[in-house]
C-alpha cells in the first residue's frame, strides 16, 4: 500500500540546526560527533537514525532544486551519491531549502513535487507539468488514469488527494464528482431541478419533474399511440433506439434532442410535448448564442463538468443541422401518434453560405507534404519503444494510401485482408462503409509492412490464417475497460448462439473512432516536433504554410489526400469512386478540382505569356 500512496516528495520543513548538521556531515565530521554537537540524545532524529535523516534531507533538497532549477542539475548530479559536496554546492542547497515554498503551481514541472517514478511515468505519456496533470484529471474524470501504464487506482487516488490539498493554487479537483450511469433504471434517477446551482446533466442520468415530463403536454396526440412511451423522455429513448445499429447517427440525434430537452426544462420551463412555433423560433435563436450555463470545455458525460455546448459558438451549418434533425424527430413522433403536430415546420432553416464543394477537400495534403509525414513517422517508428508511432503510421497509411474512413479503419478485420490474386504487391481489404455497404479497397506494400510491425508489437502472428482480430488495435488496454468489453461480447454470443457471435468474441478490443482521432492528433504533433528539431541541422521539412495546415489536419483529411493524389495520377474516375465508396460519381469528380490547382496553373501560364508579350513590345518601342 505504501508504494502506491507515497507519490509526492515530502514538504521541506527543516530548521537551522538541521542545516548546520548537514554542513558538518558534508564536511566529513563523524555522525556521532554531529549528534553530540547539534541534537539531544532523545531527539527523534537521533533515535530514528541520524545518518539516515541527514541523507534523506540532502536527497530531498537536491531533488527539488534540480527540478526547480534545471541548470543546476549538472552541478549537483553527484550530490545524491556522495558526501563529497563542495562549499559552493552546499551553499546552493541551503539557500534553496531556506527559501519559502508557496506551494505547487500549474506551471511547475512534475519532478519538482512528485517522486521520480511517478513523474517519469507521467512524462512518458506527455504530461510534464502540474497544470497538464490537473487538466487531464478534470477532462477525463475518475477514470483519468486508466490509459496510463503502471498508474493504478491507488496511485491515482493518492495523486488526486495530494492535488486537492492545494485548492488556492490549483483550483478544486472534481475528478470524482460522478453522475449516475446512463443505464440506471429511470425510477431511481435523480429528478432534474431547474432551481439547483448546477442542474445540467446528460440524457439518461435524470428524470423530469411531473410538470416538465410531458404526460399532459398540450401537443400530445389524442389518437391511439403506437409506442408505449408515457412521457417525453421515454418517447425520445424509443426514437433513439431505432439507430442502435448506427452509432454515429444515434450520437448526432441524441446530442440535439438532449440539448432541446434541457432547454425546455431549464429555459422555457415547459415539456417538449408542449412546444409551440414561438418556442421553436426561440430555440433556434438560442442555438446561435447559448446560455453560458450550457457551455464549457469538453468533459466526460459522467462528470459535473459536462456541458451540452462547446465554448466556441456553433457554426451556421451546425445550427441548420440541428433544426433539420429536430424537425425529423418530431415528424417521427407524429407518425407514431405521440405528438399531434410538428411546430418545427413553421421554422426556416438558419441561413448558411452555400459552399462551392460540400466536402472540405481543400484540407487534403499535397503529395510532398504527405510523403514527408509518412517518412518522419517511419523514422520515429524505428525506435523500439515508439509503439504508438507504429500504430499511427498504420492507421494513417490506411486512410492516406487507401482512402478509408476513420470508422472503417477501426472496424477492419485481419480475416478480410488478403493478397490480391490478380496483381503482385497488392493486398485487398474488404470493409463495411456507409449504409452497410461492403467494398474492396487496395492496400499497398508499405501499409502491409506497417501493419505487420503493429501486429508484432501486439505479440500476434500476422500470418496466422485463424486470427480474427482487428487490423488496428490498442497496444495497452485498461484492464477494467477490456473486461467490460469482453463481458459485453460474451453476453451477445450467449444470446445469439451463432458462429458469427463466437467469431466476434475472438476478435478482441479495437479502437473507438474518437480514440483513433486522438492517436492521429498525437502522431501529427510528434511529426511537427521532429520536423522542428530536424530543421535545426538540415533543411526544413515543412514550410510555414504546411505547418499551419498540419495543425488543422483531421484524420478525414487523409482520405481526401488519397482521392486527390489518385485523380492527379490519372486513375480512372470510376475506380476512385469504387475505392472511396461514393454512390454518385459526381462526388468523386470534385477531387479533380481541388485547391483550384488547375486554374492556378493555367492562369500562371497565361500571365507569363502576357508579360512576355508586353516585354517584347517595350523592346520594340525602344
Amino acid at each position: 500500500m505504501a508504494q502506491h500512496s507515497r507519490i509526492a516528495l515530502p514538504d521541506i520543513d527543516y530548521n537551522r540546526t538541521d542545516y548546520a548538521a548537514l554542513r558538518a556531515y558534508c564536511s566529513g565530521i563523524p555522525v556521532a560527533r554531529i549528534g553530540d554537537l547539534y541534537y539531544a540524545s532523545d531527539s527523534p532524529e537521533v533515535e530514528n537514525g541520524l545518518e539516515r535523516h541527514l541523507k534523506r534531507m540532502r536527497d530531498h533538497i537536491v531533488e527539488r532544486l534540480i527540478e526547480r532549477n534545471p541548470e543546476f542539475a549538472k552541478v549537483l548530479q553527484t550530490a545524491r551519491l556522495s558526501r563529497d559536496i563542495s562549499t559552493s554546492q552546499l551553499g546552493i542547497l541551503v539557500q534553496a531549502a531556506e527559501a519559502t515554498n508557496p506551494g505547487p503551481n500549474r506551471d511547475h514541472r512534475l519532478g519538482q513535487w512528485f517522486r521520480p517514478t511517478i513523474s517519469r511515468l507521467l512524462r512518458e505519456e506527455g504530461i510534464t507539468t502540474i497544470g497538464e496533470l490537473v487538466n487531464r484529471i478534470e477532462r477525463r474524470g475518475a477514470g483519468w488514469w486508466r490509459a496510463l501504464p503502471r498508474i493504478g487506482a491507488r496511485r491515482a487516488d493518492a495523486i488526486v488527494r495530494w492535488l486537492s490539498k492545494w485548492p488556492e493554487h490549483l483550483g478544486q479537483i472534481d475528478a470524482y464528482q460522478l453522475r449516475a450511469p446512463a443505464n440506471t433504471v429511470s425510477a431511481v434517477r435523480p429528478v432534474l431541478d431547474p432551481r439547483a446551482p448546477n442542474p445540467i446533466a446528460p440524457l439518461g442520468t435524470f428524470q423530469l419533474p411531473p410538470y416538465l415530463a410531458g404526460v399532459d403536454g398540450i401537443n400530445r396526440a389524442p389518437a391511439f399511440c403506437f409506442i408505449a412511451a408515457r412521457d417525453d423522455l421515454e418517447a425520445v429513448d424509443t426514437f433513439l433506439a431505432r439507430y442502435d445499429d448506427s452509432p454515429e447517427t444515434k450520437r448526432s440525434y441524441r446530442k440535439e434532442l438532449e440539448r432541446l430537452l434541457l432547454w425546455c426544462a431549464l429555459v422555457a420551463r415547459k415539456p417538449l410535448s408542449s412546444m409551440l412555433a414561438e418556442d421553436c423560433l426561440a430555440y433556434r435563436t438560442f442555438l446561435a448564442a447559448p446560455d453560458p450555463r450550457f457551455c464549457g470545455p469538453r468533459a466526460p458525460r459522467n462528470t459535473e463538468r459536462w456541458r451540452p455546448f462547446d465554448e466556441k459558438p456553433m457554426k451556421p451549418q451546425s445550427q441548420r443541422l440541428a433544426v433539420v434533425i429536430l424537425r425529423s424527430a418530431f415528424d417521427w413522433l407524429i407518425k407514431v401518434r405521440y405528438l399531434g403536430g410538428n411546430p418545427w415546420v413553421t421554422v426556416k432553416d438558419p441561413a448558411v453560405t452555400k459552399r462551392k464543394h460540400m466536402m472540405k477537400i481543400d484540407r487534403a495534403l499535397r503529395r510532398d507534404t504527405w510523403e514527408t509525414v509518412v517518412e518522419i513517422l517511419q523514422r520515429l517508428g524505428e525506435v523500439e519503444a515508439n509503439r504508438q508511432d507504429r500504430v499511427a503510421l498504420a492507421a494513417l497509411l490506411l486512410m492516406g494510401d487507401s482512402g478509408l474512413r476513420r470508422a472503417e479503419v477501426v472496424s477492419a478485420l485481419r480475416a478480410n485482408f488478403i493478397p490480391s490474386p490478380d496483381a503482385a504487391g497488392v493486398w485487398m481489404l474488404t470493409v463495411e462503409g456507409k449504409r452497410k455497404v461492403e467494398r474492396d479497397v487496395p492496400v499497398n506494400s508499405r501499409t502491409e509492412e506497417a501493419l505487420r510491425a503493429h501486429w508484432c508489437d501486439r505479440d500476434v502472428n500476422f500470418d496466422d490464417p485463424t486470427r480474427r482480430g482487428y487490423l488496428i488495435a490498442p497496444i495497452v488496454t485498461p484492464v477494467a475497460k477490456a473486461e467490460a468489453k469482453r463481458q459485453a461480447r460474451e453476453q451477445r454470443a450467449n444470446e445469439m448462439g451463432t458462429e458469427e457471435a463466437l467469431a466476434e468474441l475472438e476478435q478482441g478490443n479495437n479502437y473507438h473512432v474518437n480514440s483513433l482521432y486522438y492517436v492521429v492528433d498525437v502522431a501529427l504533433r510528434r511529426v511537427r516536433a521532429f520536423a522542428a528539431a530536424l530543421s535545426l541541422n538540415e533543411m526544413p521539412a515543412f514550410s510555414q504554410d504546411e505547418i499551419i495546415q498540419l495543425q488543422r489536419t483531421s484524420p478525414h483529411a487523409f482520405r481526401h489526400t488519397y482521392a486527390t493524389n489518385a485523380v492527379e495520377d490519372n486513375v480512372p474516375m470510376e475506380v476512385v469512386q469504387d475505392v472511396l465508396g461514393h454512390v454518385n460519381i459526381m462526388t468523386t469528380k470534385v477531387y479533380a478540382k481541388t485547391r483550384q490547382r488547375r486554374i492556378a496553373q493555367e492562369a500562371a501560364k497565361q500571365f507569363a505569356r502576357n508579360e512576355d508579350a508586353a516585354e517584347k513590345r517595350r523592346r520594340e518601342r525602344t
